[in-house]
């Protein structure tokens, strides 16, 4: 190619890797990616632990209509259904004192949520409803001539609903989403929960690089990232080139430049890292988008204690019970009432998985492990104890998006301060041009995604869309 354009991919996760894998394929050479960690990934994040391996970070392909994940690995056998987690007979949910809800029960709570969430593209009209409101009267709708569901467990299937539809939207609570906004988001066909069996979601990195199944094939992306290169400043004032300066005072002089960071990293550093400032239109997108933070505590058992098939264990509590646990334990125990949930890990017969969201998820990220790991043993002794003999953990490993500096955060989600301020993807994603139409910084990652925000494929889609808009401009 001709006068070959220099171009620099910021971040090496799934949009940073698919979006130079989508240049080399098209024959771009002159292609090269500033990763401010040590590793790719992004928030991708694979690692061994127990037999075999966990994910810290993305964890089952979402669906498989329209979804180029699935569309990759399906090919090849590499998904499978976390059966478990799908039925809904194969969740435990027990209250904080230890009571277990009747399987009939568990069933019909699992029923009512995704029956409201179904209908919510119908029943929800207004502009400006939040999502708690929401949800919280179409429950009280559902339940009332609900003969399987007893009236004083009601509070607590709420409580547990309302802390699980955080985890989904990596919201703080539901009362702060945007009802309207929540029809943005687009839900691929299929099964919902595909693991990618004993591999880990790394594999993805194989075959967006044409490194599986055939080696030969592989694209030199690898060979393309500078590991440990943390961006300081995207100096775009001039006319034919663009200064980008890492923290080692290195500078890198390109003519295009792909921003794939996340949007707790631009909310962050937006101000310190584009000269000149970006457009008040794009800060205002910045600022008014939002992500959260969903984190996930691994547990190693010497031995399998819950049922074989065990899909999840549920924690439900009512505000009595939060009160009460407070008043016995203390109030620095306050965020073990926002404990919900422990997933069974697929291929990892030993382990349980245990999530938490917004501000205590922030607060554990604080807290040592030895504190966690006797927290989380503590909580499930006094839960299931009587029923179960539980043994202590023997070891632990877990996320810390919040405390990443060069993440902030897990994965987007549309406010009712995004609805407000009337703020739309393409503000966040349109990229900055010259006056003569070259694009010169352009912006991926899943939260410039107009339907599929929060999702790998998502993420995905964003690297091609922005390495076909350098294709189609210098073609």
């Amino acid at each position: 190619m001709s006068n070959e354009p220099k171009i620099l991919i910021i971040g090496a996760g799934a949009a940073g890797i698919a979006a130079a894998s989508r240049l080399l394929q098209r024959g771009f050479k002159n292609v090269t990616i500033l990763e401010a960690k040590d590793r790719i990934g992004g928030r991708i994040h694979t690692v061994e632990f127990g037999k075999n391996v966990i994910e810290l970070g993305a964890q089952w392909c979402h669906g498989e209509k329209n979804n180029i994940v699935y569309d990759l690995a399906s090919p090849h056998n590499l998904l499978e259904s976390s059966k478990n987690i799908h039925d809904h007979s194969r969740h435990i949910f027990v209250d904080a004192n230890g009571e277990v809800i009747p399987q009939n029960e568990t069933i019909e709570i699992k029923r009512i949520y995704y029956k409201i969430l179904d209908d919510a593209s119908n029943t929800v009209h207004e502009s400006k409803t939040n999502f708690g409101d929401y949800f919280t009267n179409q429950f009280h709708k559902e339940i009332k001539h609900n003969s399987l569901i007893s009236e004083h467990r009601a509070e607590k299937m709420l409580d547990w609903m309302h802390k699980y539809e955080n985890s989904i939207d990596c919201c703080d609570t539901w009362f702060e989403l945007s009802a309207t906004r929540l029809k943005e988001y687009w839900e691929c066909d299929g099964d919902p929960l595909l693991n990618w069996k004993t591999l880990g979601y790394n594999k993805i990195f194989d075959l967006l690089t044409n490194n599986y199944p055939d080696p030969k094939k592989r694209l030199p992306v690898l060979e393309k990232i500078l590991f440990n290169k943390e961006v300081s400043q995207i100096d775009y004032s001039y006319d034919d080139k663009i200064i980008v300066t890492t923290s080692d005072d290195t500078n890198y002089i390109v003519d295009s430049v792909i921003f794939t960071g996340s949007l707790g990293v631009l909310k962050e550093n937006h101000q310190n890292i584009f000269h000149p400032s970006l457009s008040l239109n794009k800060i205002k997108a910045i600022e008014n988008f939002n992500i959260g933070v969903a984190d996930k505590i691994f547990l190693e058992f010497p031995n399998q204690w819950w049922p074989e098939k065990t899909g999840a264990i549920c924690i439900m509590w009512s505000e009595k019970q939060k009160q009460q646990f407070l008043e016995t334990y203390g109030q620095s125990r306050y965020w073990m009432t926002s404990l919900f949930l422990f997933f069974a890990v697929d291929y990892q017969p030993q382990i349980l998985s245990g999530w938490l969201v917004g501000p205590a998820a922030k607060h554990v990220e604080s807290l040592s492990d030895e504190e966690i790991v006797s927290e989380f043993y503590f909580i499930l002794k006094k839960c299931l104890g009587h029923i179960y003999d539980i043994p202590e953990p023997t070891k632990m490993k877990r996320s810390k998006w919040f405390s990443d500096k060069h993440i902030r955060g897990s994965y987007s989600y549309r406010s009712l301060k995004t609805e407000e301020s009337d703020v739309q993807t393409k503000d966040l994603s349109d990229p900055i041009k010259k006056s003569h139409g070259k694009p010169v910084v352009l912006f991926a990652g899943e939260a410039t995604h107009e339907h599929y925000f929060s999702t790998v494929h998502g993420a995905i889609e964003t690297g091609f869309r922005e390495a076909n808009r350098l294709i189609e401009y210098y073609k």
